[in-house]
């Protein structure tokens, strides 16, 4: 940790405020259009109840409030600081703050961390002043927090000069780390109809973080559903246990996550780290936690919408009704697409379907009920409630274009049907009348403009019922660490053989290998062991064996053991001059079976990680790995093998014998066990690890570790614990 997060740490004592009974606005200024005006002015229109207290010493009154030279001459309790003045004055009010015993302040003041190193030494100055203290601070450099239900408006973006009735309170929050993307989402929210109780912008998280504020709102029972925009978290231990809360509560957790680029300067050091790079462990994230992660504005409104419905989804099938056979067949592919099915009616729904669609149309999924319903309004709702009805269907997707003379009518229906629905019926409706539209969705009859995203928000939906059906699992990591791998204080890469020897202890079994330091040891070794053989240089700082030289494989006598030996020796040091070699190492030639990867190491903001994939060499290129944030949950190293692309030669593809895929699930397991209790291990990788015939096991054919210095005591959870 730095210095500044060891003080934000210490800072975090109080309660994350998203409401308030008393606000002080220091820097308050009687033009409203002025940063210091406008939380005055959104506070009296958006009908706030409580105390507001102005703070400027050049005014008596603002806004028809009583104004106050400072914060400390505010009688009773402030719940609520904002700071709207300029940073070379926010030090003194936020000390002024912590004597007063503000409960939380809301800094507007820009000019710190955001513009550089005399920025972020400010900004550890203010942290430095609520050390200890009960204040907590969101910001600095944030656009501030609104509470739409309440009225408490601590924010001065442009969202809350939109027309009066556009901005509704809703059963939903949002939270965004930009204050001018979050209000461009925000306010496209408002205008589609959909309705949020709270909205906040963290600014530079110099206390309260994202995290923080979803788990706040996570826990008001009014509030159904949280959305944000996240470009990074920094303390990403707290957000999984969020994530988790979320799913366990069934609210869905609704982000844009900003920034898909790989981990960046570790990818030379092993295929784990090329591979497990920042992005993909977010995913990781968000695959485990069922946490909803979208690419843009627009799928976060499309999965918004759908998720107000508050229709669970509990499986994969999906019946479709449309106007349109061309329609089916793109909507047909987009279920697909998205690892959804046609679902395979039940024959009596068919038949029921036969004495409603005209003879024109189709009763097969997907239905095509043509565009007669238009003028027999009675057809739309029979077929809808025929397919909702079937068992075999999860969600019901109905296909509308046009149809604006019948708009308000078809609507009806629609409201009738949904009402009385138990799963989740969605309407995809090309081009038609925007007010009808805008209607039903406000009133929570999910309606978006075209099937491909339909069915887009449609996944997300099963996604999350799935995420939610599972059980309870926890993020927290015993803090008892075993006995360290090397003395404390030492750090550095560990030789393949000292890899597989702490492998070996956690049952991860090896072949017969022996570390040879002369030819003869080398000739001796093979002939104890049994030809043919391997032999590999063994170093600590030798990382990519082959590419290096320094590998000799099916050597079936004593002559090609002698004569590789010393070509791998001279092929190692001439690729890396210098270089301290421990030995050879002889090891037998394996039998067939499935090269994979299973490695393991600490993320920067999640702690530790495991990783399973596609082995040999060529892991990075082929990129077929499965991540998972530790620790595992019961079951979970078998969900991410099933997940590859090599899992079906695992299976016995093409008539091959199944692989040990259990003995595998089990290296998986066990490499994470040893990453939980080595907090001094940062790294370790298998690759490649030979997975045999079922009932055979896995053995690793090459591996390597890196250790961190750390002192004897030092518990795995502070390691990766923030950015």
């Amino acid at each position: 940790m730095t210095g500044m997060d060891d003080i934000t740490a210490r800072a975090r004592n109080g309660t994350v405020l998203l409401d308030a009974d008393t606000v002080a606005v220091v820097g308050a200024s009687p033009d409203d259009n002025k940063i210091g005006g406008k939380p005055i002015r959104f506070l009296r229109e958006f009908g706030f109840r409580g105390r507001v207290c102005p703070v400027n010493p050049r005014y008596e009154e603002i806004g028809g409030h009583r104004c106050y030279p400072d914060v400390v001459s505010i009688e009773g309790p402030v719940d609520v600081a904002i700071l709207a003045v300029p940073y070379q004055h926010a030090q003194s009010v936020v000390e002024q703050c912590v004597r007063k015993g503000v409960r939380q302040i809301v800094m507007f003041s820009s000019g710190y961390a955001e513009t550089g190193a005399e920025g972020a030494r400010r900004q550890q100055a203010i942290l430095q002043a609520l050390a200890g203290s009960g204040t907590r601070l969101l910001g600095p450099n944030s656009l501030g927090v609104a509470n739409l239900s309440s009225g408490f408006i601590a924010n001065f973006g442009q969202a809350f000069e939109l027309p009066a009735g556009v901005l509704r309170t809703g059963r939903a929050g949002f939270v965004s780390q930009s204050g001018a993307f979050g209000t461009f989402i925000f306010t496209l929210s408002a205008e589609q109809g959909l309705g949020f109780k709270y909205f906040a912008v963290t600014g530079n998280e110099g206390d309260i973080t994202v995290s923080e504020l979803i788990d706040a709102m996570i826990d008001d029972d009014e509030v159904d559903l949280v959305a944000g925009y996240v470009e990074g978290v920094r303390d990403g231990r707290r957000f999984l246990q969020v994530c988790e809360k979320a799913r366990a509560s069934g609210k869905p957790l609704v982000l844009v996550k900003s920034g898909r680029t790989a981990g960046g300067s570790a990818a030379a050091l092993s295929h784990t780290a090329a591979i497990a790079g920042a992005d993909e462990v977010y995913e990781a994230v968000f695959r485990q936690t069922g946490a909803i992660r979208v690419d843009d504005e627009q799928e976060m409104l499309d999965v918004v919408t759908l998720m107000r419905s508050h229709k669970p989804m509990h499986g994969r099938r999906v019946g479709v009704l449309t106007m349109s056979g061309g329609a089916g067949v793109l909507i047909a592919d987009a279920l697909e697409d998205n690892a959804l099915e046609l679902a395979r009616l039940d024959p009596g729904t068919e038949t029921a379907l036969g004495r409603i669609v005209p003879e024109f149309g189709s009763t097969r999924n997907p239905v095509d009920l043509t565009g007669q319903f238009l003028s027999e309004p009675a057809m739309l709702e029979a077929a809808l409630e025929c397919l909702l009805d079937d068992a075999n269907v999860d969600a019901v997707v109905l296909f509308l274009g046009l149809g604006r003379r019948y708009g308000e009518q078809i609507a009806q229906t629609l409201r009738e049907v949904s009402g009385r629905a138990a799963k989740p019926l969605l309407v995809a409706w090309i081009a038609g009348p925007a007010a009808v539209i805008a209607q039903l969705r406000a009133e929570g009859v999910p309606v978006l403009p075209s099937p491909t995203r339909t069915i887009r928000a449609l996944g997300a939906l099963a996604r999350f019922g799935e995420a939610h059906a599972r059980g309870p699992r926890s993020f927290s990591i015993d803090e008892s660490p075993a006995e360290l791998v090397v003395p404390s204080g030492s750090a550095g890469r560990c030789s393949e053989a000292q890899t597989k020897s702490l492998l070996e202890r956690y049952g991860i079994r090896r072949l017969p290998e022996s570390l040879a330091r002369s030819e003869d040891d080398a000739v001796a070794s093979a002939g104890s062991i049994g030809y043919p053989v391997v032999l590999k240089v063994c170093a600590a700082d030798l990382l990519h064996k082959t590419e290096a030289g320094a590998v000799a494989l099916n050597l079936r006598d004593e002559a090609a053991v002698r004569a590789a030996y010393r070509r791998i020796l001279d092929g190692a040091r001439h690729h890396s001059p210098g270089l301290d070699v421990d030995g050879v190492l002889v090891s037998p030639m394996a039998d067939d079976g499935v090269e994979v990867i299973v490695g393991a190491r600490r993320d920067s903001v999640f702690g530790p990680v495991v990783l399973v994939g596609s082995g040999g060499i060529y892991a990075e290129v082929l990129r077929d790995a499965a991540i998972g944030v530790l620790p595992l949950a019961e079951g979970e190293a078998a969900e991410l093998i099933r997940s590859l692309r090599v899992h079906p030669l695992l299976a016995g593809a093409r008539g091959k014998p199944p692989a040990d895929v259990d003995a595998l699930a089990a290296c998986v397991e066990r490499v994470a066990k040893l990453m939980l209790e080595h907090p001094e291990v940062s790294e370790i990788e298998i690759n490649p690890m030979r997975v045999l015939e079922r009932g055979r096991g896995a053995v690793p054919l090459d591996a390597l570790m890196v250790v961190q210095p750390v002192e004897s005591g030092v518990p795995p959870a502070s390691q990766g614990a923030s950015a």
